[in-house]
């Protein structure tokens, strides 16, 4: 079934045009990816189609079986989002736990189901002996983790991720792709912003890139094109999954 259905979406600001009449639908299960130079638009056109930025021009949906999918039912993590709170005085455990604020309300207290599956993801993440540290006392990449893993316990059908790497090391951000893979299989749709386009190949139902005032879907040739260039001006094969 579709579950993010986008029509004819354009945007721009100060009087530039970052992208024009954009469409795309998204079935349940499908892993979108987003590539583009930096100043192309790519975080905007990921926080319209997570709904967080309000359509200039065009429409997004988003669906379930029953008919609109709940926003509980969408996460979203910024390629910021890490760096910006490292001085928010909470724990790892904490900052995790809020994930189901949106499910218990604000004076129910979460129960040793919540609180287990809390400790279960964030050992799962490499953070098990960093449960009751400060953001403020983690490295970024240990903040990324938290943000990530507070996105996957509210166990969302569709997931928005912006970077979600960029602070991780290489062995981290295969383990975690692995994992994404396999609630990928389970159901969940995801839509990603990533520079690592060798990466992205091995994990993408279909790839876009953006570039100036348009946005290409990449065939294979395309991609492949794209990977001999980087591998000839960067240098270095990718590790995939």
């Amino acid at each position: 079934m579709k579950r993010l259905i986008a029509k004819h979406l354009a945007y721009g600001y100060q009087g530039k045009a970052l992208f024009n009449d954009f469409s795309l639908e998204v079935e349940s299960g499908e892993w979108i990816v987003i590539i583009g130079n930096n100043g192309t638009g790519k975080t905007t056109l990921l926080k319209l189609l997570a709904g967080l930025l309000p359509v200039q021009t065009g429409s997004v949906e988003w669906w379930d079986d029953q008919g609109p999918l709940s926003p509980k039912d969408k996460a979203y993590v910024g390629q910021h989002e890490f760096s910006e709170h490292s001085a928010f005085p909470a724990t790892a455990y904490e900052v995790a736990l809020s994930a189901f604020t949106p499910q218990l309300g604000l004076f129910k207290q979460p129960g040793s189901v919540h609180k287990n599956a809390v400790k279960s993801i964030l050992e799962e993440m490499g953070l098990g002996e960093h449960l009751h540290h400060r953001l403020s006392d983690l490295s970024g990449g240990q903040r990324q983790r938290v943000f990530i893993a507070k996105a996957l316990l509210s166990n969302p059908k569709l997931l928005f991720l912006d970077e979600p790497t960029s602070a991780l090391d290489a062995q981290f951000t295969l383990d975690l792709f692995h994992r994404l893979k396999a609630r990928q299989a389970k159901g969940l749709t995801l839509v990603m912003i990533t520079h690592d386009l060798a990466l992205a190949q091995t994990v993408a139902s279909r790839i876009f890139c953006l570039e100036d005032n348009d946005i290409l879907r990449l065939d294979d040739h395309a991609i492949a094109e794209e990977l001999a260039h980087r591998h000839t001006h960067l240098g270095g094969p990718h590790e995939h999954l």
